[in-house]
């Protein structure tokens, strides 16, 4: 790595495979119990979210929110809200609850940890404070790099409220799109179909990690 350049915040080349094989793992484990009957079919869980009403998605959204400030992996919850709700509905309630769990753990980190914004200020917090919205953008592009992490490193930067916010609601998309799709036509999706959805996630991954790198944020 050069001088004075820095990557993005997040865990060892084998901390962030281990994450991504155990994401692998447990959505393959829901998967074979879906298709065995071991667990509730996406038809009967849909039925149950129904019987609920039009208090599901914002019982969702609460639950959603929650489970981002205590580091439920952002994927997992994705699926479900596809799981539960469709691709197109299941984003539209995904991207606003992991937005406001992203805030809450963003404001936590900045109460508890204020003190320690001004002495820790360094490439990475000197990226936030002055390309806020990009920066956060290209962070949430990066699969690899722990949702939950950037919301409590993020607090303890000099990034503005708004910008961290708006960043993520924007850099999510993408992903939770996929996501989405992938929860709802679980088991029904084929090579192909696999195929486009990890194109969807790779792509903004690689545009934001040439953004990072290449230094258009260091200017």
């Amino acid at each position: 790595m050069t001088p004075g350049h820095t990557a993005p915040p997040g865990p060892s080349r084998g901390a962030a495979a281990l994450r991504l094989a155990l994401l692998g793992v447990l959505l393959a484990l829901f998967a074979v119990g879906v298709l065995t009957g071991v667990t509730p079919g996406v038809d009967e869980i849909r039925a149950w979210v129904e019987g609920a009403g039009p208090a599901a998605p914002f019982a969702f959204v609460a639950v959603c929110a929650v489970g981002s400030v205590v580091l439920v992996p952002k994927p997992v919850l994705s699926v479900l809200g596809g799981v539960l709700f469709g691709p197109v509905v299941g984003a539209l309630v995904v991207v606003p609850a992991v937005t406001a769990g992203a805030w809450a753990s963003f404001a936590l980190a900045r109460r508890l940890g204020g003190d320690v914004v001004h002495p820790t200020r360094g490439r990475v917090d000197d990226v936030l404070r002055r390309h806020g919205f990009l920066a956060v953008v290209c962070l949430r592009f990066l699969p690899v790099v722990p949702f939950g992490l950037v919301n409590y490193t993020a607090g303890v930067t000099g990034v503005r409220v708004v910008s961290f916010v708006a960043g993520t609601a924007a850099g999510v998309v993408p992903a939770t799109l996929v996501y989405t799709t992938a929860g709802a036509s679980l088991g029904d999706l084929t090579a192909g179909q696999w195929a486009l959805a990890a194109a969807a996630v790779a792509l903004p991954a690689l545009v934001g990690a040439a953004v990072w790198r290449r230094g258009a944020l260091r200017r």
